[in-house]
């Protein structure tokens, strides 16, 4: 099965990279790909607005020649000193918008998860929403300058529970690194009486025995919560459902799954 490592910049390269093998390890026959989208306002066919800002992002970030080039540099620089023998990585540039190339890639290939290290410039976002919204995959969102070190796998994974769709999207499509996991914790943010807590017997059947974790809401801002709980627990990994109410509707209101994403300096596997 493939992963596939979508590289968004330099500086994230290394991390995305990380979190690709590590995720390759609970794969049968693993392939990863690392693809870097050559976002080229001479080259894509797209709005004129679009062309515009892309041009305008040049005298922050480079021409994406030069970003191009500068991810390519880093994804060299780690291959040099990867692991011999982890499973080999391919390299692709594609040139046209974030977004759709995102789609049209996940879309396309036997695609298990789609792994990306957002960065502070255009193309994150993009990827980001195509991903986590669009794709329809399993997405391991990593910080930018996350590393996975001594690790050799996503040992022990918290999962988020909710009563809802996403979450059970969420636990199915981590299946494999559940079943790998030395340890399962699952966090519930509410009552010892919730519904939510239904979804451990789902954790059952895929194989693990998870250790139940219930704690009182303190605030409005559950997506910090569960993070702080699950670092707390010692995780190497948070699965969580995605985007339970429409997107829209959570970056205007604010939402769990928004609050997820600024809140995680751990890796972060999500399923719409």
């Amino acid at each position: 099965m493939k992963v596939l490592a979508i590289l968004l910049g330099a500086e994230s390269a290394p991390a995305c990279l990380d979190a690709a093998m590590l995720a390759a390890t609970a794969l049968p026959d693993p392939t990863v790909e690392a693809l870097h989208v050559v976002v080229d306002p001479e080259k894509i066919v797209t709005s004129s607005e679009e062309v515009q800002f892309q041009r305008l992002r040049e005298q922050r970030e480079g021409t994406a020649e030069q970003r191009a080039e500068a991810t390519r540099t880093a994804f060299v620089t780690w291959i040099n000193g990867a692991d011999d023998a982890a499973p080999k990585v391919q390299w692709r540039a594609v040139t046209g918008t974030e977004e759709q190339t995102v789609c049209a890639e996940a879309d396309e290939a036997d695609v298990l998860v789609l792994v990306l290290a957002p960065e502070h410039n255009m193309d994150s976002g993009d990827a980001l929403h195509a991903a986590v919204f669009r794709s329809q995959k399993p997405v391991l969102v990593v910080p930018h300058d996350w590393r996975a070190g001594s690790r050799r796998s996503f040992a022990h994974i918290a999962v988020g529970m909710s009563d809802s769709a996403a979450t059970q999207h969420a636990i199915e499509s981590a299946g494999p690194w559940l079943r790998a996991a030395e340890r399962v914790t699952a966090i519930r943010i509410g009552e010892q009486d919730d519904a939510a807590l239904g979804m451990t017997r789902l954790l059952s059947e895929l194989g693990t025995t998870p250790e139940l974790h219930i704690v009182a809401a303190q605030g409005s801002d559950l997506g910090a919560q569960i993070v702080a709980e699950a670092k707390s627990a010692g995780a190497d990994l948070l699965v969580a459902g995605a985007y339970r109410h429409a997107q829209m509707i959570e970056w205007l209101m604010g939402g769990t799954t928004r609050h997820l994403l600024a809140a995680a300096d751990i890796p972060l596997l999500m399923m719409h």
